[in-house]
């Protein structure tokens, strides 16, 4: 496609129209509260147009108001919102039930809420099919099963019969993206649809969307990594407060960005900064400062001066005491009679202040081998080791007294709290370990672990709903460092963040590890959060580590062909 071409469908035939789109919600004193102001776009048959901007910035609500979804109260209005040539603001709750799914395809980023817990995903796929396709029951079974090896899902025939529990998160995503794109839509509207997916495999979706336009299909694009821009959108839009304050083509906008919210995007954006430096604009360098064993790719010092040997020798590696040890972990699952090894003969180390990445595809084990270390599976085979003492496969009874040592951080922080309790009574609890929560000195401690991740106490009166995601992820390290561990496994701990909200996630993990001496387990399908984070890195693959070593050498020359592949696949 020209740029010819796409300027002339832009302006003759765009398949979305948006021009003044005010979107308000009543605040308490009944005035409306402005959260999109005044932005126009288009999209044209065939293009991808990007939206980003941290969480809050009114990307999700112009998207969502595209299909009559922007939330209970909205007020929606606008001088032209036009999808496909219909008007989407005059139509009615029966005309609008079927833009969507069929005019309209929506990819959602929570795909756990977004889908049906009861139901197969194949359900899921072949309702959209069932109204707005002709197949009959046989033709709609097949096409699932196709639909889901098209977006890259393994054993389509046998993950189409199984339930959103049963499925990894990028599992669960992808089974989403099959959803989105099954009734054939003239208009996609992807929310942030590579979150939990690691990289060999977003790329296969990036690839999957671009086909998609490239045969026609509009693309609206919401996400808060600049990397899945840079590889698909045709103009960007940038979005702050509501407005958009930058547009143009990605080079324009990340290359030379003009608009200084804009160069705060690129600036947090981890490939390529080196271990050690703080992502977070105003971050103070001596909260974050050199690390005496940081491991350097080539390409991150390559950005910051200087050769990746000469780094690498000039940095001995410092290895602190071993708190915590895997020995041949194994595990294995029965799934609809078949045997899924999930974990085999796993084997590493912590140390105390060092971080170990552990990497791999969605389904390689990598949430397995976590759930083993905290004693919440039983390994087949294979110990595990806590300050030189048993850990796993001890009975519960046993790990109990020694719990407070091992903390954990998961990707959805939101799902992990009780929406009944405040923050004040979630961190109490951890806090108390389940006991009395009315005490001032707990009180105190509280307010102490808020300020500690750099939240205002006044927070404690809160509800996990009122918080925005970083929040609830600053909470979530804080609930996990109430009992002083001395290990933490970081299981997607920034995945579902925008950019900025992840670089202050990342910049306090980094500054605690310091003041505290913690072994972190950084579980992440982010190569380049890998490569800021990790000292060393573990490449997972089908349950088995395959290659190992200071984060330099496995990503400046891996040994293995996957590793390989996950190198290549990262834009640094």
């Amino acid at each position: 496609m020209t740029g010819q071409v796409l300027t002339e469908r832009a302006v003759t035939a765009p398949v979305l129209t948006v021009r003044d789109l005010v979107v308000a919600f009543p605040d308490r004193r009944g005035q409306g509260r402005r959260v999109v102001d005044g932005v126009s776009f288009h999209v044209a048959a065939g293009e991808c147009v990007a939206i980003v901007g941290e969480s809050g910035s009114g990307k999700s609500v112009t998207a969502r108001s595209i299909l009559g979804l922007a939330g209970e109260g909205a007020r929606v209005s606008a001088t032209e919102l036009t999808v496909a040539g219909q008007d989407v603001l005059s139509l009615s709750g029966r005309s609008l039930r079927r833009l969507r799914g069929g005019t309209v395809g929506l990819i959602a980023q929570d795909a756990l809420v977004s889908l049906d817990p009861l139901r197969p995903i194949g359900r899921e796929i072949g309702d959209t099919l069932a109204l707005h396709t002709g197949l009959d029951a046989a033709a709609r079974r097949a096409r699932t099963v196709e639909l889901l090896e098209r977006v890259g899902l393994p054993e389509a025939d046998l993950r189409a019969g199984q339930r959103p529990g049963q499925l990894s998160g990028g599992q669960r995503q992808r089974a989403l993206i099959a959803a989105g794109i099954a009734g054939e839509p003239e208009l996609l509207v992807a929310d942030e649809p590579t979150t939990a997916l690691d990289q060999p495999v977003q790329a296969g979706v990036l690839r999957l969307l671009g086909q998609l336009r490239d045969d026609g299909t509009g693309v609206l694009l919401i996400s808060h990594d600049l990397s899945v821009v840079l590889g698909i959108a045709d103009r960007v839009l940038v979005m702050t407060d509501g407005v958009v304050v930058e547009e143009g083509t990605p080079s324009e906008v990340f290359e030379r960005p003009r608009h200084p919210y804009t160069r705060k995007l690129v600036d947090a954006v981890p490939a390529g900064r080196p271990r050690g430096l703080p992502l977070s604009a105003g971050a103070p360098p001596s909260a974050v400062g050199p690390r005496p064993a940081a491991a350097t790719p080539t390409a991150v010092v390559e950005r910051s001066g200087g050769s990746g040997t000469a780094a690498h020798e000039a940095t001995k590696p410092t290895f602190g005491e071993v708190l915590l040890e895997a020995s041949g972990l194994s595990r294995t699952f029965q799934v609809g009679g078949r045997e899924i090894v999930a974990a085999h003969d796993v084997s590493f180390s912590l140390r105390a202040g060092r971080t170990l990445g552990l990497v791999g595809e969605s389904g390689s084990g990598k949430s397995t081998t976590a759930r083993l270390l905290l004693g919440l599976e039983r390994p087949d085979a294979g110990e595990v080791t806590l300050l030189g003492e048993p850990w796993s496969p001890l009975p519960e009874t046993e790990r109990r007294p020694r719990r407070s040592l091992l903390g954990a951080v998961f990707q959805d922080a939101l799902s992990s709290f009780d929406p009944r309790w405040t923050v004040g009574a979630i961190l109490a609890d951890a806090v108390t370990r389940g006991r009395s929560t009315r005490h001032g000195p707990v009180r105190a401690e509280v307010s102490e672990l808020l300020d500690t991740v750099g939240l205002d106490p006044a927070l404690a009166t809160r509800r996990p709903l009122h918080l925005s995601g970083g929040q609830s992820q600053r909470v979530s390290v804080a609930r996990a460092l109430a009992a002083d561990p001395r290990v933490l496994i970081l299981d997607e701990p920034v995945s579902a963040l925008d950019v900025s909200v992840q670089a202050q996630v990342l910049d306090l993990l980094d500054r605690l590890q310091r003041e505290r001496d913690l072994a972190y387990l950084l579980i992440t399908h982010d190569l380049g959060v890998a490569v800021h984070m990790s000292d060393d890195i573990a490449v997972m693959q089908a349950g088995r580590i395959v290659e190992s070593g200071p984060a330099a050498s496995v990503f400046e020359s891996p040994g293995h062909p996957y590793a390989r592949l996950l190198r290549d696949a990262v834009r640094l």
